[in-house]
């Protein structure tokens, strides 16, 4: 794999003072090669290790669905206005990784990694750097294990930044979100080998599964609702999504923050599986409507900025784009965590779940700040700090749960009111799950988030 754009300069005088500096070094680690102009060899009395201050930001587009042309708009149209860095050894790197339908046909596609940079005229160049074909599903681990990979190999930096863009349904099963009674059905026999919950069956207290898949919602197509990809098969297509547990398996190394421009990110379980993986992690809890999280015709300017990316101020600009608008598209919320203080966050709750887990278990979930819309009634996601306070936690205890937040909490921002549906009287920037609010199915597959383990929310 190699790029598109190939520049090929003859400099004989440089090749063979290359040729003698190679071969008085051999294979000398310390021997560095400028890739300015000429080629510079370092003198065996002051040869030092070459120290990397670029950074790379990695755009990750798995849009092989309805948000295609959401999608296109953000990176083709608005971050090709934003200022571009150059293509020199020290410069920051600026890639996108896609995978998109071709206008509205749904024929398969190949997916690309390209670069986006300025040549010395000023000109915006993009170079192709790896193709991949139209079997591979850009929401898959495997895929983006292989993205980034050859990202680390090709482009050794100071650090790495992830955007990830898609459809999302924060921790839920695969295909739950968009079809919960169809998922239940197909999965009814997995309950059988289940084990026993400290927990009544919910469905007694609160008997409501959606029988209607998304499309049948008023705003489908206007929300970007971890990442789903339609993918052909047999004539049909299916709907893909990953688990927080193979999303977390899909980063191969270490990241300085992981944002998320999708959907139900924001929940703490989200967060909590993935805080080994990264510094810092963006999101929303609620829905995120199609036009995106970010102003991406000046994202490069938070995320480039010297000496550090700017993340607050890129979540708060992005937040005021939406506080700008009325009606139902003044509608956003967004959380920036460091995950330093997620572990914390979890103690503190491990210990508040179990001292009010009768309270918790016999919640009406109706009365507990929601993130999800009462047009879907999709009651999955809910605000972690209310859980407690309409559980009649002490003083004493919502103070500690709070201190945990702000341990964790960089930014965060919600508008009055979420598409007509609901409004903030509690925001604490996460959404957790509710078991009175879901059924024995959700329960089982519950038990297995890393947050759940660390919590014992369930057990």
């Amino acid at each position: 794999m190699k790029a598109s754009r190939t520049y090929i300069t003859s400099r004989l005088a440089a090749v063979f003072a290359l040729l003698l500096v190679l071969a008085s070094c051999g294979k000398d680690k310390d021997f560095i090669i400028d890739e300015g102009t000429g080629v510079k060899g370092s003198s065996s009395g002051d040869r030092k290790e070459f120290i990397e201050k670029r950074r790379v930001v990695l755009f990750y587009e798995s849009g092989f669905n309805d948000l295609t042309g959401y999608l296109d708009s953000d990176v083709n149209r608005e971050l090709t206005q934003s200022t571009m860095p150059g293509k020199g050894r020290n410069e920051d790197v600026l890639l996108v990784y896609s995978k998109l339908m071709n206008g509205s046909s749904a024929a398969p596609v190949k997916s690309y990694l390209k670069r986006y940079y300025k040549d010395k005229s000023g000109a915006l160049v993009i170079d192709t750097l790896m193709t991949l074909d139209e079997k591979t599903m850009a929401c898959s681990p495997e895929t983006m294990r292989t993205v980034l990979g050859f990202v680390k190999s090709a482009f050794p930096a100071k650090g790495y930044g992830l955007i990830f863009s898609s459809h999302g349904s924060g921790w839920l099963p695969d295909g739950y979100f968009f079809s919960p009674s169809k998922f239940e059905k197909a999965h009814a026999g997995e309950l059988l080998s289940a084990p026993a919950m400290n927990q009544p069956s919910p469905r007694a207290l609160w008997p409501d599964v959606p029988e209607s898949d998304l499309r049948d919602d008023p705003y489908y197509g206007m929300t970007r609702s971890i990442g789903i990809e339609e993918a052909p098969s047999d004539g049909c297509f299916e709907r893909k999504e990953m688990s927080t547990a193979e999303f977390a398996s899909g980063i191969p190394f270490h990241l300085d923050y992981i944002l998320f421009d999708m959907c139900f990110s924001a929940g703490i379980e989200v967060f909590y599986a993935l805080k080994d993986k990264a510094d810092y992690i963006g999101g929303s809890a609620a829905e995120v409507l199609a036009a995106g999280m970010f102003d991406y015709t000046k994202i490069t300017d938070y995320l480039f900025k010297t000496p550090e990316a700017d993340l607050e101020g890129l979540f708060r600009a992005g937040f005021q784009m939406y506080m700008d608008q009325s009606g139902v598209s003044q509608s956003s919320t967004v959380m920036l965590a460091r995950t330093s203080g997620l572990d914390a966050l979890a103690a503190t709750c491990r210990r508040l779940f179990e001292k009010y887990r009768t309270d918790i278990r016999h919640l009406n979930y109706r009365g507990v700040q929601p993130y999800y819309r009462y047009s879907t009634d999709r009651h999955y996601f809910f605000d972690l700090e209310d859980i407690f306070i309409r559980a009649n936690a002490s003083a004493e205890d919502l103070e500690e749960l709070r201190a945990a937040l702000d341990g964790c909490t960089v930014y965060k921002a919600a508008t009055p009111v979420f598409m007509d549906s609901f409004t903030f009287r509690t925001y604490s920037g996460l959404s957790s799950y509710l078991p009175c609010a879901g059924t024995e199915l959700l329960n089982k597959y519950y038990m297995e988030e890393s947050w759940n383990k660390a919590t014992e929310l369930l057990k």
